[in-house]
């Protein structure tokens, strides 16, 4: 990866902090995000420049708020001229009552969907033709939902689970999407389940045991760098697999993807 700039969200805990740890190690310039103030993360910082000779650079922004997401993809444009890997890492678990984030949408669907696409969107002319390349890290939980893109927020019917489980199904949705609107010539996005990992995020919504986020940061890091079977692609724990049928509905993604552009379209 030498001369390579990876931006990473979601990267002070969990599969993203284990990824860091990675990326530092191999990467020439290493832009990582995440949601505390720097002075809340000089522990891992100083273990980040530890682990390798990567220029590293912390950026604070709360995706609770797109104007934060926004600032942030033109912070990154101000440390780099290009991102050759992007890596839309940051998610929080359901919350256990609806919550609407301070742009007035359901929270979880803010944080790990709507934020991600905004971001991806506004870093995309860094992105070299071809070899840049985007990770969406999403969950098989998607398999279990559907997305009424006329209820994006989630209005009926909320739950924890189904709230987390939907804004990943966006996220391999817009993988696709996104694969279908760059071409041949743009660059390469997947979305990714990293695996079933022991972090806060999966121990808030359920009660079972994962593996180390080590396991969840390979996972990151082979579909951040290695060979993929196309772009658009869906990889469960670092194999090929179908996305939920919902994904592969050409009606539905061009739904959500006219639903999502009038959501975040203040921001594009």
């Amino acid at each position: 990866m030498n001369g390579t700039t990876v931006v990473l969200t979601g990267a002070t805990s969990g599969i993203g902090e284990a990824a860091a740890r990675r990326f530092a190690a191999t990467c020439d310039r290493l832009i990582i995000h995440g949601p505390e103030n720097r002075g809340d993360v000089v522990s891992l910082l100083g273990a980040l420049a530890a682990a390798g000779p990567a220029e590293l650079h912390y950026l604070q922004a709360d995706f609770d708020d797109l104007d934060n997401v926004a600032q942030l993809a033109t912070r990154i444009g101000d440390l780099s001229p290009t991102v050759d890997v992007l890596v839309n890492n940051a998610g929080r678990p359901g919350a256990a009552r609806r919550t609407l984030s301070r742009n007035g949408h359901e929270a979880t669907l803010q944080t790990n969907y709507l934020a991600a696409v905004l971001l991806t969107h506004r870093l995309s002319h860094l992105l070299p033709p071809r070899h840049g390349r985007v990770v969406h890290v999403a969950s098989a939980t998607h398999l279990s939902v559907t997305l009424d893109p006329d209820d994006i927020d989630l209005e009926h019917g909320y739950s924890p689970v189904r709230a987390y489980a939907r804004s990943k199904l966006g996220m391999v949705a817009h993988a696709l999407t996104q694969a279908e609107e760059w071409g041949e010539d743009g660059p390469q996005i997947v979305s990714i389940s990293p695996g079933v990992i022991s972090t806060r995020l999966l121990h808030a919504m359920f009660a079972v045991q994962g593996a180390d986020p080590d396991h969840g940061a390979r996972n990151v890091i082979e579909a951040a760098t290695g060979s993929i079977p196309y772009s658009g692609a869906y990889l469960d724990d670092g194999r090929h697999a179908r996305p939920g049928a919902q994904v592969l509905d050409d009606a539905f993604r061009a739904r959500l993807r006219t639903v999502t552009h009038r959501l975040i379209g203040a921001w594009l």
